[in-house]
């Protein structure tokens, strides 16, 4: 009971917590908890086995997105406390890279993929997901299959950062025209 707690206020503050002003002028980022990833499974879901994007390690295989709240018809960014996460592989997803993006806001990342922030996830056999590493970059030793992340996704500015597969036409998952 106590975990579904601090489940509950880990979710409240996320979603109350964005990038706003205090009346000082700060920005607030959006807090980013293990709790923030929990149950990850019912959000929307994307399924793709199509063509990998080019030069991308993480695009090829069987993939599964999940996205934690459309954005508003017409919008041009994701709202800040938004969170992509991407199972590589077939499932389970304890025995897949499963990695995320949070929307936290306040400028953060101004050079690379700004406002976003990057994480790598494991899931245990029960499905639990906990942070390995979060930042700007994978830390040292903990690349992306070798890559970093910002340089791949400063190719999708146009659409807030996140990439959408390149042979999609039509109904585009996570595209910001298809909402």
């Amino acid at each position: 009971m106590k975990a579904l707690g601090l489940l509950l206020i880990g979710l409240a503050a996320l979603a109350a917590c964005s990038a706003s002003s205090d009346g000082s002028g700060a920005c607030t980022e959006v807090p980013v908890f293990n709790s923030s990833f929990a149950n990850y499974h019912s959000w929307t879901s994307y399924s793709f086995d199509g063509p990998a994007i080019a030069s991308s390690p993480h695009t090829s295989g069987p993939r599964r997105e999940y996205l934690s709240q459309k954005p508003a018809h017409g919008a041009t960014s994701f709202p800040v406390g938004t969170i992509i996460v991407k199972e590589i592989g077939a499932p389970p997803a304890s025995q897949d890279s499963v990695f995320a993006m949070v929307k936290v806001g306040c400028d953060y990342d101004s050079d690379g993929a700004e406002n976003w922030e990057w994480y790598e996830l494991k899931v245990d056999a029960s499905g639990a997901p906990s942070i390995l590493w979060d930042g700007p970059a994978p830390p040292p030793g903990m690349t992306y299959s070798g890559f970093s992340c910002n340089p791949c996704h400063a190719a999708a500015k146009a659409n807030d950062y996140v990439q959408t597969p390149s042979a999609c036409t039509g109904d585009c998952p996570l595209q910001l025209s298809s909402f």
